[in-house]
């Protein structure tokens, strides 16, 4: 499997300027930064929540941070939990298990991003599969998340 069609189609509608990296296998975020050889602070991963109305909401943060649900759920004055594997493949159908893309209007989804990736110069996020990863710019990866809300709602795993 390649970049998501959905994926794909969502960034070239938009004119989104972006590169390509293939990279070995991986199957997590971090993974993908060693075998790209890029810092895992630039990449940028989804985490899927739902509320107990089934509401669902992407939290997007550096792959070498934690969420805290609870930090997440003050910033928004919900109670929003993990959704269950099984929930998180339908909604990503044209996407390998485990690699979601941080594009929540791609795939009409409701959206958070941590603060934490707006300073950087420029960025990676999964597209799709587990062999490659999309590079974008702050500029590009900023106008892909104008119409989402922003908090600080994670911490970093290591420095």
């Amino acid at each position: 499997m390649s970049l998501s069609q959905r994926v794909m189609s969502y960034l070239n509608d938009l004119d989104v300027h972006y590169e390509v990296i293939t990279h070995h296998p991986s199957h997590s975020s971090l993974g993908s930064a060693i075998a790209a050889q890029v810092p895992s602070a630039k990449i940028a991963k989804a985490v899927m929540l739902e509320d107990g109305q089934g509401h669902r909401l992407m939290a997007v943060l550096p792959a070498d941070s934690k969420l805290s649900i609870s930090a997440l759920n003050d910033a928004l004055d919900g109670q929003y939990h993990l959704m269950k594997e099984q929930q998180v493949y339908q909604c990503f159908d044209d996407c390998e298990h485990g690699a979601v893309p941080p594009l929540p209007q791609a795939f009409n989804l409701d959206c958070i991003v941590d603060d934490s990736l707006e300073g950087l110069s420029d960025l990676y996020i999964e597209g799709g599969d587990h062999r490659s990863l999309v590079h974008l710019s702050q500029h590009e990866f900023a106008r892909l998340m104008a119409q989402t809300r922003s908090g600080h709602f994670s911490h970093q795993l290591y420095h």
